[in-house]
């Protein structure tokens, strides 16, 4: 991409990171059952792969836990 270009949707989707649940749920301290919860309240955006699969964008998970006055977690988490 070209400096002052936007991304196309293909390369927005091509440069997004993906957790899983198990790692939303570690980083953020809580158990895979609040992961799916906050999933299901739609606080937390996720892409859904079969039946119980599902795929959270990066991004998202750090913009919730900053909403959600978690912002130490996302120090911690560059710290490492």
């Amino acid at each position: 991409m070209s400096a002052g270009k936007t991304p196309s949707d293909e390369e927005a989707i091509l440069s997004l990171e993906f957790l899983t649940v198990a790692q939303v749920a570690r980083w953020a301290r809580v158990s895979t059952k609040t992961v799916y919860r906050w999933i299901e309240a739609k606080k937390l955006p996720a892409i859904k792969f079969g039946k119980r699969t599902y795929r959270i964008p990066t991004r998202a998970v750090i913009e919730y836990l900053k909403s959600a006055g978690y912002a130490d977690l996302i120090v911690l988490a560059n710290s490492k």
